[in-house]
Order: structure tokens, then C-alpha cells, then sequence
């Protein structure tokens, strides 16, 4: 009966491991990819402000030549 108990016992530790092992692998995947979105985010913004400066850039001058 306790060989039971133990047997039992063990491998519900080890699954409770195992179990553990796993989910903080996967966390670490998640804030890995989850830091690389925020990296691209960054990038994406950086270009849309670039853009946008351009096109006022654009806009200025269409209205300068409107006014000569």
C-alpha cells in the first residue's frame, strides 16, 4: 500500500514538473516574441513619423508654388 502511495505520489511530481518546465518555456517564447513586436512597433512608428514629415513637407511646397 505505501509503495502505491509513493508510485503515485512521484508521478504526480513529476508530471507537476514537467508541467512547470513547459509553461516557462513557453512564457519565455511569448515575451521573446512579444519584445520583437514591440521592437518592430518602434520601427513602424519611427517610418510613419519620417512620412508624415515628408508629406508636409510636399504640402508646404504645393502651397508655396499656389501663392507665386
Amino acid at each position: 500500500m505505501n509503495y502505491e502511495i509513493i508510485s503515485i505520489a512521484i508521478g504526480a511530481l513529476a508530471g507537476i514538473i514537467g508541467t512547470w518546465v513547459k509553461m516557462t518555456n513557453e512564457v519565455t517564447a511569448i515575451k521573446a516574441r512579444l519584445f520583437s513586436l514591440e521592437k518592430q512597433e518602434t520601427k513602424v512608428q519611427q517610418s510613419l513619423d519620417f512620412l508624415v514629415d515628408g508629406v508636409n513637407d510636399i504640402k508646404l511646397l504645393l502651397a508655396k508654388k499656389g501663392i507665386e
